[in-house]
């Protein structure tokens, strides 16, 4: 049986045994002169620019403006297009993807409790990064190069399973899928993104994202909105992502030259900060306060953003809606996948002063032991003379008169399951050079061990994160809080409880018998409704999560739905199924059935989620 020391030790040095070996650098038509090494990692020690790594070319910051995505409604017609777009002005536009334009999507504006009916079209072509599609991963195809599939979830809406975006419920060319949003939820950032199984790291990282926001009567985006909050040009969306390019301006999601192209590198970290499809921009702003909504879509990296002049900013709300009252940080944590809304204050702020977002997150033990290099600047700002939003910051979100109600306190589970994160080998890619795969409960997507949770339940979810880097974990439907975090001895975890020899069987034991301090609370940021939330090295991270009621819902959750894609023969099918107090006998699916059942929960790391850090779940 395979130890804990050698999956670990196997991951960390795949990177150093495959550089060792001769034949095994890709062709250097892909190579770029390497730019000055960052910056170093704090809290790590210094760690170099990996010479084993692509590169982008020197680009100079701050010298293109911020856009701003077109705003509209959420129904009617969508289409998934492809077409050229310049990042940088000293970049050849290249070939991306988009919704309704080339690279990302407008800001999609939905009302609370009114249903829109979206219809999405794909008229993507050929994938613009083709040659890195892995046809070695589940549901992948060569078919995927020239005619990819394609959809949308709509992250952190509480949706019917055949509106989710399940990531079998794909069309490719000329196709079209027709979603429903009731939106029972109140005002909040959402996101929209690609969800296609085997493939969405380069759908999304290709462009196929977009901010989605919810407004409610007492949000509701127009001057002298109830919470007294900025709107009109003073409220914009900021979705951040990082990229390598070429000098041709094409993108590269890949991290070292001695893994192949074609490959899944379970990570993609980039040295050049995009913020709304333009490397590192800047934005001219009024002197006043400013209302920025933060959406991390890195395939992968964890930013940790601040001011370069140290001033203060105003958390009011997270992935599911308004704090009680705003947060003052001084800083505040993103992974891949949440949302933050923030308020800037520029009021008194001297005309022609430069101000840098910036992004001083630490490395994890995995990352730097890869040599991931920092990316300390994200974007500017430039204060101009104008006076802007003045209306200041708001004193209470929830709670007050006119105002929505306060967001109650924690309440005990009906149930408390532990949930494992783990990094094995993955023997069955021995072709790929890349020695590792992560999973949960050491599941793999198709499984056919499917979590069953009855809806208008609350549940602890016990994250155990057993590997060398930190993941967000994004359940679909549901919105939770986070209890806290509290560190555990995973070698006497291990030991105690080694995990099976093959992935595909069960192992999730509780940790709770190996914690070695106490519970840490929630960072300030992360106090009120999540979806997506942030799990490090060595940690049990307990969550509390409310899986709405069917009344909540306004449909129901398990009803089954036809995919477009056939189901793989190894995979999705609903065996029956028991749990305390309720037996579920289901049938199982057939070879090539269409039929599917019930959401997913997953790591929002897009290599990870891709290979094979995703399993299927069902509300009942």
């Amino acid at each position: 049986m395979r130890s804990l020391t050698r999956r670990e030790a196997m991951w960390a040095l795949g990177a150093a045994a495959g550089a060792a070996a001769a034949g095994t650098v890709v062709s250097s038509a892909d190579a770029v002169p390497l730019p000055p090494p960052g910056g170093p990692i704090p809290d790590i020690a210094p760690v170099p620019v990996s010479p084993l790594g692509y590169h982008s070319p020197p680009l100079q910051p701050y010298v293109d403006k911020l856009p701003i995505p077109a705003r509209r409604g959420n129904s009617g017609q969508l289409s998934m297009v492809a077409g050229p777009h310049k990042f940088h002005r000293d970049l050849p536009p290249t070939r991306v993807w988009g919704y309704d334009q080339a690279y990302l999507g407008p800001t999609l504006i939905a009302q609370s409790h009114v249903t829109a009916n979206l219809t999405v079209t794909n008229q993507l072509g050929v994938h613009p990064l083709a040659q890195h599609v892995d046809t070695t991963l589940h549901g992948a195809t060569e078919e995927d190069k020239t005619n990819p599939r394609s959809n949308i979830h709509l992250h952190g809406g509480v949706t019917p399973a055949s509106s989710d975006g399940h990531p079998y419920d794909t069309v490719r060319n000329g196709g079209a899928i027709t979603y429903s949003y009731p939106h029972r939820q109140e005002a909040m950032t959402l996101w929209y993104h690609d969800h296609a199984v085997g493939i969405t790291r380069l759908n999304v990282h290709a462009g196929l994202a977009g901010a989605y926001w919810v407004r409610d009567e007492f949000d509701t985006g127009e001057a002298g909105n109830p919470l007294g909050l900025p709107s009109g040009e003073y409220e914009i969306p900021l979705v951040v992502q990082d990229k390598i390019f070429r000098p041709d301006g094409t993108m590269v999601p890949l991290l070292w030259f001695f893994l192949p192209t074609n490959f899944n590198q379970a990570g993609n970290y980039g040295d050049v900060a995009c913020v709304n499809g333009v490397a590192w921009p800047r934005l001219d702003v009024k002197r006043g306060i400013y209302r920025f909504r933060f959406v991390n879509g890195s395939n992968s990296r964890n930013y940790q953003f601040k001011l370069s002049n140290d001033a203060p900013m105003w958390v009011i709300g997270s992935d599911q809606g308004l704090l009680n009252a705003p947060v003052k940080v001084e800083d505040f944590g993103s992974m891949p996948g949440e949302r933050y809304d923030v308020l800037i204050d520029f009021s008194n702020v001297p005309p022609g002063t430069r101000i840098v977002l910036e992004n001083v997150a630490n490395n994890s033990v995995g990352d730097a032991a890869f040599m991931i290099q920092a990316l300390p600047n994200i974007m500017e700002f430039v204060v101009g003379p104008e006076k802007g939003f003045t209306g200041g910051i708001p004193k209470l979100l929830r709670g007050g008169p006119g105002l929505p109600a306060a967001i109650p306190g924690l309440t005990k589970p009906d149930r408390v399951r532990s949930m494992t994160m783990l990094t094995l080998l993955d023997e069955a890619r021995p072709q790929s050079g890349a020695p590792a795969m992560n999973t949960l409960n050491n599941l793999r997507f198709h499984t056919e061990d499917v979590e069953m949770v009855p809806s208008g339940s609350v549940e602890q979810w016990n994250l155990i994160n057993s590997t060398l880097v930190d993941h967000p974990i994004h359940i679909h439907l549901c919105k939770f809080r986070v209890i806290g975090r509290q560190p555990f001895n995973s070698a006497g975890y291990f030991g105690s409880n080694p995990p099976p020899a093959e992935d595909g069987r069960r192992w999730n034991p509780s940790a709770d018998n190996y914690v070695i301090g106490p519970m840490e609370p929630p960072e300030p940021e992360e106090v009120g409704w999540k979806d997506t939330v942030a799990c490090p090295v060595g940690f049990i991270t307990r969550i509390l999560v409310h899986f709405p009621s069917r009344d909540e819902m306004g449909f129901d959750p398990d009803a089954p739905f036809t995919v477009n894609e056939p189901i793989p023969t190894t995979g999705m099918s609903m065996p029956g199924m028991s749990m305390p107090g309720m037996s579920m006998p289901m049938p199982k699916t057939t070879s090539g059935s269409k039929q599917a059942q019930g959401y997913v929960w997953h790591c929002h790391i897009l290599d990870h989620e891709d290979h094979d850090m995703m399993l299927p779940m069902r509300v009942m």
